[in-house]
């Protein structure tokens, strides 16, 4: 009887360590898929950032085009929706853009256009240089100077990926002097850009009738 004992509880402390080596390896299987996965994230938004920046610099299209009322004339009078819209046609087909970064771009032109409307003449004279509604600076990443070709050697970093969100920072130099940031959604199983720095700097109608009077 105590033979059998005894070997009941070897039988049974091979057991716990068999269950034991298995688990461990599963935490370990699991963490290096998640290591991988995380690396396949990483290079798959470093070359989306790469295309969309050269695209951009390479296509110069003006997110928020003015309207006038005479083709020859300074005064504008609100937003060229026409023009927008042909805008938001291309953005599409560069297939780059999430749905909700459109829709937030869109919502930017609404405000601005409203804004236009109700602003007095002395806010609308194109001769008179940047106007309340341009941020002089590059609207795509909120910069006035960048070096030639950026987008080729552009890194990312601080990458924080929850679910179908990424959102993290790039930088065209190690120092990381300049750093700017990025959101990102996966739809349809492809990453595609939610939200760029530079358009933080467009406000609501609200913004900017509080902007005109303080300016008065």
């Amino acid at each position: 009887m105590r033979v059998l004992n005894f070997y009941f509880v070897i039988l049974v402390i091979i057991l716990i360590f068999s269950c034991s080596e298995k688990a461990q390896n599963n935490i370990i299987a699991k963490d290096s898929t998640t290591i991988n996965q995380s690396n396949i994230d990483s290079t798959e938004l470093t070359n989306l950032v790469r295309q969309v920046y050269e695209w951009h610099m390479n296509n110069e299209t003006e997110d928020f085009p003015y309207k006038y009322e005479d083709e020859r004339d300074s005064i504008f009078i609100g937003i060229d929706w026409d023009k927008y819209q042909n805008n938001t046609e291309v953005f599409k087909m560069t297939n780059f853009f999430s749905i909700e970064f459109l829709n937030k771009h869109k919502e930017i032109a609404k405000n601005i256009d409203a804004s236009i409307r109700k602003a007095d003449l002395k806010w609308r004279n194109r001769n008179d240089g940047i106007s309340l509604w341009e941020t002089g600076a590059d609207d795509w990443c909120g910069c006035q100077d960048y070096p030639d070709n950026y987008w080729k050697t552009l890194t990312i970093d601080s990458l924080v990926i929850n679910k179908d969100i990424a959102s993290f920072i790039w930088t065209w130099d190690e120092q990381m002097s300049h750093t700017y940031r990025v959101k990102a959604n996966k739809e349809n199983g492809k990453w595609k850009i939610n939200s760029l720095n530079g358009f933080k700097y467009f406000y609501t109608t609200q913004e900017y009738e509080k902007m005109m009077k303080e300016d008065n």
